[in-house]
């Protein structure tokens, strides 16, 4: 006795003929096989970027060397170092922006394209339909598919394509994959595109409500980086009357007290000890023999290390991501350097 075929076989082993190459896409792939010049146009935003600052931050260094002072140099290093990871650091957050955003709009995009199912078309004729509609940064992706599909690229392929670009988003990528097991295996893939888009929106109400939530935590950070700064100066209010006075002491020929450690370096200390003069001397024209000097910088630093780090702590406890908290370190960043600034104006530090 013969095997009737399945509805659902039919329905599938149709959608994959549908899929099959045609001449277009023949055309298509011959124009993309073939070998091209190598364009810089080419090359990623990022790494266009890293190589600008890289040249930037090289020469920045070479014009230190030629001021032979270790306090310059070392200043021109963290300058340089500064202008190569500042860009980056940005470059990745606006990206992580970009894909919260495509997140928020991609259930919309899948309402839109199931309101285009129902109505008879098939699912490539929908997501062309859709391309005419505004998703926000969503919107290039999606006329992207339309434009590949359009020149008969298989829808398989398309979708293959889009995932490999959003898969900085897993909930995209995710809900992708889901889409094409639906439409491989002939299921209905409508139903399949709305409880997708539920779920999505269901997980994108619970992060901002998680969000709203831990906000508490993150002013939380921003006070403690507020609170080590005040620490800071406590210490130094406290301590360096008492490290000056006992300086001044051993020099007379009294009783050995704490001076400068700079005074008795060696080797790679020289080196720090040169990098936290020069901070004291260019950014805060602090005179860079006394012993405030280096405390001064020693503080900072330490400060912009917990600052920095804060930041980070916040984006993941707010966002889940480490790279949310770029935001939050580079205001807590600008805070706590400008803060030092006027501490040092007013003498509370120093």
């Amino acid at each position: 006795m013969a095997e009737t075929k399945r509805p659902k076989d039919d329905d599938a082993k149709k959608r994959r003929d549908e899929d099959a190459p045609t001449g277009k896409e023949e055309m298509f792939n011959l124009r993309s096989g073939g070998r091209r010049k190598f364009s810089v146009k080419e090359l990623p935003r990022r790494t266009k970027v890293l190589g600008i600052t890289a040249a930037a931050a090289a020469v920045l260094v070479a014009l230190a060397m030629m001021a032979h002072d270790n306090g310059v140099l070392a200043i021109s290093i963290i300058l340089a170092t500064f202008v190569i990871a500042a860009p980056q650091f940005l470059l990745i957050y606006e990206r992580f922006r970009e894909v919260k955003e495509m997140e928020e709009k991609f259930p919309v995009f899948l309402r839109d394209v199931i309101e285009t199912l129902r109505s008879g078309m098939p699912l490539h004729t929908a997501i062309t339909t859709a391309s005419n509609f505004d998703y926000g940064k969503l919107s290039p992706e999606v006329k992207r598919m339309a434009n590949h599909l359009s020149w008969g690229m298989p829808l398989g392929r398309v979708l293959d394509q889009f995932s490999t670009r959003v898969k900085g988003s897993k909930r995209i990528l995710s809900s992708v994959k889901i889409i094409q097991e639906s439409y491989n295996s002939g299921g209905d893939v409508a139903s399949t595109l709305e409880a997708v888009s539920d779920n999505v929106t269901m997980l994108e109400e619970a992060q901002k409500e998680r969000s709203a939530v831990l906000s508490q935590y993150v002013l939380l950070m921003y006070a403690i980086s507020l609170i080590f700064i005040g620490i800071v100066v406590s210490i130094n209010n406290l301590m360096m009357p008492i490290f000056k006075i006992a300086a001044s002491t051993a020099s007379a020929g009294g009783i050995i007290g704490i001076s400068n450690p700079c005074n008795t370096c060696f080797a790679a200390t020289c080196a720090i000890c040169g990098f936290y003069e020069g901070t004291a001397s260019l950014v805060f024209s602090v005179d860079p023999t006394g012993i405030s000097a280096y405390y001064i910088s020693l503080f900072f630093y330490m400060s912009l290390i917990q600052s920095v780090c804060s930041g980070l702590v916040a984006g993941q406890i707010n966002d889940n991501s480490v790279r949310a908290g770029i935001k939050h370190s580079m205001i807590l960043f600008a805070i706590t350097f400008g803060t030092f600034l006027f501490l040092v104006r007013v003498g509370l530090l120093g």
